[in-house]
């Protein structure tokens, strides 16, 4: 299709192709190799491997500009014979930073040698293990002539320096709306390959508004395998705008420390959900599980506690199965569990109760269980207020 195009038409075409893209174009031919190679060269360079992504924000000096925020990443690379972590051996700090418009095109070339000699920092590293204990500010030191001392290394132009990457886990902790949006628009630049994303998010007011109609429409928000959200025991922030993006459906979300908001994730549309610790009403919550759209769902909701009217109180199964009987839905009592659990290295036995509760539904079959945290006599089970309960 190509060949009958002059190379400055074939070389303009190029710049709109992903890296996989102009590399499959470059094997077409000779033509097309020397087209590639000349205006597109990062195309063809080997990929990277890299085990797991972290991404953290530099805190500022005092009196420092607000402006101007200062990013690292570390990397982990693939484990050698003898390293016995799961995500490989970690690498130190490696700044980078995120180009612009003109800014970008001014530093085409210098930032073209800067992600040069990274690229043999990144052989070096995969070579041997004892190599991926040495810090890219050493070895650009050291083996390159990007820089004389550690403070004089560049940074790395984000858009670059993962073209050619494949990154199988994927962490951005993050706690500030301009800092996450500025690192996820600079990786959006990039054309490599994410196979794992993982986002935490350790601030209930990281995203307002304006943030869901970016989340929407972002490229790299459409997949995101794992969402964690660390509330501080407040309540969840747009529960139900971000659990029905269809986008998030397919999302492995994990909730912790939830005080308000508990009883609204029953209508979230997600397949998998994880509540790690809050309190809420349990009644309200499957009373809301009751009135839900049914869909498939992995749940669990565990170390909970009964919240009514502000104060922890004890609830009952008898409770909970006259709320599902009023809701009019085809129920059964398909398993009850009470008996003694051997706590092995505490050396002492707990009783653990449970109840699963099937329901019958037009469009699909599911279930609620129901336990009681483990206690250590009956007396305590009737009196307390904590419970797990998992929809599947």
């Amino acid at each position: 299709m190509f060949d009958s195009f002059p190379d400055e038409l074939i070389a303009m075409s190029v710049d709109y192709l992903t890296f996989e893209e102009a590399e499959t174009l470059a094997w077409t031919n000779r033509r097309m190799m020397g087209i590639v190679r000349r205006d597109l060269p990062q195309a063809l360079e080997p990929k990277i491997d890299i085990k797991k992504l972290e991404f953290s924000e530099i805190p500022r000096m005092l009196g420092a500009s607000r402006r101007k925020t200062l990013f690292e990443l570390f990397i982990h690379w693939p484990r050698g014979v003898f390293i016995q972590a799961p995500h490989g051996m970690k690498s130190g700090p490696i700044p980078f930073c995120i180009r612009k418009g003109k800014k970008k095109r001014q530093m085409a070339d210098i930032d073209a040698q800067n992600y040069a000699a990274f690229i043999q920092y990144a052989r070096y590293c995969a070579a041997n293990w004892r190599n991926a204990q040495v810090e890219w500010k050493e070895y650009a030191v050291k083996t390159s002539r990007l820089a004389t001392t550690h403070a004089d290394v560049p940074r790395l132009p984000l858009h670059l320096l993962f073209s050619r990457a494949i990154v199988h886990h994927f962490d951005l902790t993050f706690c500030d709306s301009a800092w996450f949006w500025t690192v996820i628009n600079g990786l959006e630049q990039t054309r490599g390959s994410f196979k794992d994303k993982r986002l935490v998010c350790s601030d209930r007011e990281v995203l307002d508004s304006e943030d869901l109609d970016e989340i929407k429409i972002s490229q790299f928000m459409q997949r995101v395998d794992t969402f964690e959200w660390v509330l501080n025991n407040d309540d969840i922030p747009r529960v139900d705008e971000l659990f029905t993006l269809p986008q998030f459906r397919h999302t492995n979300w994990v909730l912790s420390k939830i005080s308000y908001g508990l009883d609204i994730v029953s209508f979230a549309t997600s397949e998998k959900l994880t509540v790690t610790s809050g309190h809420s009403s349990l009644i309200r919550i499957i009373k809301n599980f009751m009135k839900a759209p049914v869909h498939k769902r992995e749940w669990t909701l565990e170390r909970l506690n009964n919240d009514h009217n502000c104060g922890y109180e004890p609830w009952s199964f008898e409770e909970v199965e006259d709320e599902i009987r009023k809701s009019g839905v085809r129920y059964k009592c398909v398993e009850t569990i009470y008996g003694f659990v051997d706590r092995g290295f505490e050396g002492s036995l707990r009783i653990e109760i449970s109840k699963t509760f099937r329901i019958f539904s037009q469009e699909l079959t599911w279930n609620i269980k129901l336990f009681r945290p483990n206690t250590r006599t009956l007396d305590d089970i009737e009196e307390c207020p904590g419970f797990n309960l998992s929809i599947f």
